[in-house]
C-alpha cells in the first residue's frame, strides 16, 4: 500500500516517543504552574496579537437537548468538565516576554439561561442562529479571560439548546467530540447522584506540550524536516482565481453551500477506495484535487487537510488543541486514469501520514514563504473528511444532538468539509466572501457532485477526459445562461410592443 521511504525521512519509532513521555510523566510534579505553549498554541497566540478577539478562532458547538432536563446537573457536569481537563481552565500569559501556559486552580462556569418557550417555532431557528453569532463575536482574552462560555437556550418544556464555545487555543474538533461525550456522561451521573465513571486522564494538555518541545529536537526535527523539504520547496504559492480582488487584510467573512452525495453514489466511491487500497478520503481527495486543477488552470496544487495528531492513547480522551495541518502537494499528470491517479494520492497522503508529527508552524519557519496577512502560508484550499461524527448521545430520558451553526466566518479561502451520514456524505464548501460570488461556489458544488458521480461510472478513464467532461459542463450552462436571457428579453420585447400597441 505505502511507498518505501528513504531512510533518511524515516518515521520516528512509538518506542522513542514512548521513552520520552515516560520520562516526561515521571518529572510531572517538578513543572511550576507554567509550561511552554504547544507550537500550534504558539502560532494561534501570535495571531490573536496581530488581531485581537478574531472570531475565526473561536470555536463552536451547539447540541440541542430532548427531554426532561435537570439543569442544576448540567451546571454541575459543566463544572466537572472544567476540573478534569486543565486546558479549559488556562490563561496565556507573558512570563519574560514569552507566552507561557498558566493552568488556574478552578475554573469558574457560567450558564446563561435564556427561556423561549412562548416565542413562535417558526422563529426559534433565526433566533438560535443570531444568538449563536453574538456569542461567537464577543472577543476572547487570553490573559484574563476563561476561554469556555455557554448559553441555554429553552424553546419548549422538554426541548433546550446549548451553545459553547471555546477559543482554539485550547481546543480542536476532536476535542469538541470529547467535550460532548464526557458532558452527557457527567450529567447522567450528576442526575442520578452518583460519582462521574469516567477512566482518570494519564496527563493533561500542558504535558504534551512540554513533551512535544522535548521531542521535536535534534536527528528528530531533521528527519522531519528533511521529507518536507523535498515535498513542499520551493514555498511560492499559485492563486486560485477569485471573484473579487484580494483585501490587504482578510476579514474572514465566510459562508457555506450545502451539498449532498447520495447513499448509492457514496457506496460506489467506498467500493473504488477498496480496490484500491485507499480510503474514502482519498478518493474524494483526488476528485476534489481534478477539480482545482480544472478550474485553476494549474497542474499543482497544494491542498492543506488536518490531522488529529493523537496517535498516542495518552491524549485520545483530552481536550486541547492537537490537530496539526498536513500540507498534501499534488501534480495533476492528464494522461493517467483516474485509478492510477488514486494510487498516486494514497501514496502522498501516507508518506504524509508518516511524518505527520512536524508541526506546521514549524515547517513554514523553516520554509519562509512569503508572510502575508491576507493569506495562509502554503496552501490556499482546505479538505477533510469526518469519518465518525457524534450524531445522538442517548440516556433514559434525555438524548442529545449535536446540530449545525453557519458561523458566517472563514478560516481559509475556500474549504470543503465532508462527513459520513445515514444518507450518504453530506458537506459544505465554505468560502470567503471576501473572494468568492455564492453562484461560483455553488457550480463548484455541482460539479464535485457530477465529478464523482462520472468517476464512480468509470474510474479508468484519464484524467484528461474528466477534465473535459466538466468544461463540457460549463459550457452547456453557459448555453443554458445565454438561452434563459434571450428568454427573458424576447418576453420583456414582447410586452413593450402591447403597451405601444394599446397606447
Amino acid at each position: 500500500m505505502t511507498s518505501s521511504l528513504p531512510r533518511e525521512i524515516a518515521k520516528p519509532s512509538d518506542s522513542d516517543k514512548r521513552s520520552r513521555l515516560a520520562a516526561l510523566l515521571r518529572t510531572r510534579l517538578q513543572h511550576p504552574n507554567q509550561f511552554p505553549l504547544s507550537f500550534a498554541q504558539q502560532r494561534l497566540w501570535f495571531l490573536d496579537q496581530l488581531q485581537p478577539g478574531n472570531p475565526a478562532y473561536t470555536m463552536m458547538a451547539a447540541v440541542r437537548l430532548r427531554g426532561d432536563l435537570d439543569v442544576a446537573a448540567l451546571q454541575q457536569a459543566w463544572q466537572s468538565l472544567v476540573q478534569r481537563h486543565e486546558s479549559l481552565r488556562t490563561r496565556f500569559v507573558l512570563v519574560d516576554g514569552h507566552p507561557r501556559q498558566q493552568v488556574q486552580p478552578t475554573g469558574a462556569v457560567s450558564l446563561t439561561r435564556l427561556d423561549w418557550s412562548d416565542w413562535s417555532p417558526t422563529a426559534q431557528p433565526s433566533a438560535i442562529q443570531a444568538q449563536a453569532l453574538d456569542l461567537l463575536q464577543q472577543p476572547f482574552d487570553l490573559a484574563q479571560d476563561g476561554l469556555v462560555r455557554s448559553r441555554l437556550i429553552q424553546l419548549k418544556a422538554d426541548t433546550h439548546v446549548l451553545l459553547l464555545t471555546l477559543h482554539h487555543i485550547v481546543s480542536d474538533g476532536w476535542s469538541m467530540e470529547v467535550l460532548i461525550r464526557e458532558l452527557a456522561v457527567l450529567y447522567d451521573a450528576h442526575q442520578r447522584g452518583q460519582t462521574p465513571q469516567l477512566p482518570p486522564l494519564p496527563i493533561q494538555y500542558a504535558d504534551f506540550a512540554v513533551w512535544q518541545r522535548q521531542f521535536l529536537q535534534g536527528e528528530v526535527l531533521e528527519k522531519q524536516l528533511n521529507y518536507w523539504r523535498s515535498r513542499l520547496s520551493p514555498a511560492t504559492l499559485s492563486s486560485l482565481p477569485t471573484d473579487f480582488p484580494r483585501p490587504a487584510v482578510r476579514s474572514h467573512h465566510g459562508h457555506r453551500h450545502l451539498l449532498g452525495i447520495s447513499a448509492e453514489l457514496t457506496t460506489q466511491l467506498q467500493n473504488l477506495s477498496q480496490q484500491a487500497n485507499a480510503t474514502l478520503f482519498m478518493t474524494t481527495l483526488a476528485a476534489f484535487q481534478i477539480l482545482l486543477c480544472d478550474y485553476a488552470q494549474q497542474s499543482t496544487i497544494r491542498v492543506g487537510t488536518p490531522i488529529a495528531n493523537r496517535d498516542r492513547p495518552e491524549v485520545a480522551h483530552l481536550i486541547g488543541f492537537f490537530t496539526n495541518t498536513l500540507v498534501l502537494c499534488a501534480h495533476v499528470d492528464d494522461g493517467l486514469s483516474f485509478r492510477q491517479w488514486l494510487c498516486q494520492v494514497r501514496d502522498e497522503a501516507v508518506n504524509a501520514y508518516a511524518h505527520q508529527d512536524l508541526p506546521f508552524e514549524t515547517l513554514v519557519d523553516e520554509l519562509q514563504p512569503e508572510r502575508k496577512l491576507n493569506q495562509t502560508p502554503l496552501y490556499q484550499v482546505w479538505f477533510y473528511l469526518q469519518d465518525d461524527p457524534v450524531t445522538t448521545v442517548a440516556f433514559p430520558g434525555l438524548t442529545l444532538e449535536p446540530i449545525e451553526v453557519d458561523l458566517g466566518t472563514a478560516k481559509h479561502d475556500l474549504k470543503l468539509g465532508l462527513w459520513k451520514s445515514p444518507q450518504g456524505l453530506q458537506g459544505a464548501l465554505e468560502y470567503s466572501t471576501d473572494l468568492f460570488e455564492s453562484a461560483t461556489i455553488e457550480r463548484l458544488a455541482r460539479y464535485y457532485e457530477d465529478l464523482l458521480a462520472e468517476i464512480a461510472r468509470d474510474p479508468e478513464q484519464p484524467i484528461k477526459r474528466l477534465i473535459q467532461y466538466l468544461q463540457q459542463k460549463r459550457q452547456q450552462q453557459i448555453v443554458g445562461q445565454q438561452q434563459a436571457l434571450l428568454s427573458t428579453q424576447r418576453r420583456k420585447l414582447r410586452g413593450t410592443r402591447r403597451q405601444t400597441f394599446t397606447s
